[in-house]
């Protein structure tokens, strides 16, 4: 979900580019959002995380992650992005946008809860839950198919005090750089006109 400096994610960032039957994203922007878990970088391979995603997540747990509904923009990279995420049931949407006007949608990552784990798939890579609180969500890479590779970085979404997050991605090293941590701050926000 996050190229070089990007998530949700989303996102994100969390984040993304692809699909999968259990977690979609169509992403391409460089959103922090919707990086870190879709990294197609050179990421070492090495022993798996410590922490490995939870298969016991409920909806009741997903539910704890409702703090993350709203339209925010997150610096802290090379310039802001913006980004709504929105819950329908216990799927978790983050669309990142083209520019501060919200008026393009550039992707749209899925964040979903099935058997028992929250995570979201792009293409060969998945970030899954490893656990959720009222304050906070560690997702952590995890296999996108049985017995398939485990890669990608780890990210952590904060609940903060005054009606902001943050975004920490961690990434592992790899035979061109060391581990590093990257922090985005998201703020509430809203577009001129609306």
């Amino acid at each position: 979900m996050f190229r070089s400096s990007k998530i949700a994610f989303i996102i994100l960032l969390i984040a993304a580019a692809g699909g999968c039957s259990s977690g979609i994203s169509n992403t391409s922007s460089n959103s922090p959002l919707n990086t870190a878990a879709n990294s197609n970088s050179a990421v070492a391979e090495g022993p798996k995380p410590a922490a490995t995603p939870s298969n016991q997540l409920t909806e009741a747990d997903v539910a704890k992650l409702k703090w993350l509904e709203g339209t925010w923009k997150g610096t802290g990279g090379q310039k802001p992005f913006y980004e709504r995420i929105r819950f329908d049931g216990t799927t978790m949407i983050i669309e990142t946008y083209s520019d501060e006007s919200l008026s393009k949608v550039d992707e749209t990552s899925r964040f979903e809860l099935k058997d028992g784990e929250f995570g979201h798939t792009v293409n060969e890579q998945r970030s899954a839950a490893s656990s959720i609180t009222d304050r906070s969500v560690q997702f952590v890479p995890a296999a996108a198919l049985p017995g398939g590779l485990v890669k990608g970085s780890t990210f952590r979404f904060e609940r903060l005090d005054g009606g902001t997050w943050n975004a920490t991605l961690e990434m592992p090293a790899t035979s061109n750089r060391p581990a590093s941590e990257k922090v985005y701050t998201m703020q509430p926000w809203r577009s001129a006109g609306k």
